[in-house]
């Protein structure tokens, strides 16, 4: 079965494309013009989209799905929900199954949503583990000042990469048991 991810923005789409569980393919579209609105730039994502389910012929999306709430207000949360139906939409025209997986659950279903809660920690533990585990070379980009620089890293790749992969046994981590440990008789 071939499945496809999607970690979609209004600013760029990241993409990855699996064969059973075999990555074949990932990238990330951007607007193909500059200096267009967010309602511009969604629909200039349509026939980039459309050209990959052609290429791909997926049997099935797993997308991440839009918070509930969101830094940056109301506007944020709107943006994403029209990226999301711009993707139903294309979904349904397909006849392509569309699942969500929300943030906080494929990342602990893969084993990076432990430890440091910081959001730049965990787009970096997405790439680190994406070009570990695949063999790819996204980049993991910081400003002169050492902060994670998201504008330039491929974290939109990683993370279209393991909102499908989390849905594989092969790529899924065991939960962490919290609380008393049991002692041993010897």
């Amino acid at each position: 079965m071939i499945g496809m991810g999607i970690d979609a923005s209004t600013t760029a789409i990241g993409w990855s494309i699996f064969d059973e569980d075999k990555l074949i393919d990932c990238g990330k579209l951007l607007p193909t013009k500059r200096d267009l609105d967010w309602t511009q730039r969604i629909k200039n994502f349509i026939p980039q989209m459309q050209k990959l389910i052609d290429k791909y012929n997926p049997q099935v999306i797993v997308e991440e799905e839009v918070p509930k709430m969101k830094k940056g207000g109301n506007l944020v949360l709107i943006q994403l929900g029209a990226v999301r139906g711009m993707i139903l939409a294309i979904s349904t025209l397909n006849n392509i199954p569309i699942l969500y997986k929300e943030v906080g659950t494929w990342r602990h279903d893969i084993g990076i949503n432990d430890g440091d809660k910081r959001r730049d920690s965990k787009k970096i533990r997405s790439l680190e583990k994406a070009n570990e585990c695949f063999g790819l070379d996204l980049k993991i980009v910081f400003t002169k000042n050492g902060k994670y620089n998201e504008d330039k890293s491929d974290d939109d790749i990683s993370d279209a990469i393991w909102v499908y992969a989390s849905t594989l046994d092969k790529y899924k981590i065991e939960p962490k048991s919290f609380g008393k440990k049991k002692k041993v008789d010897e």
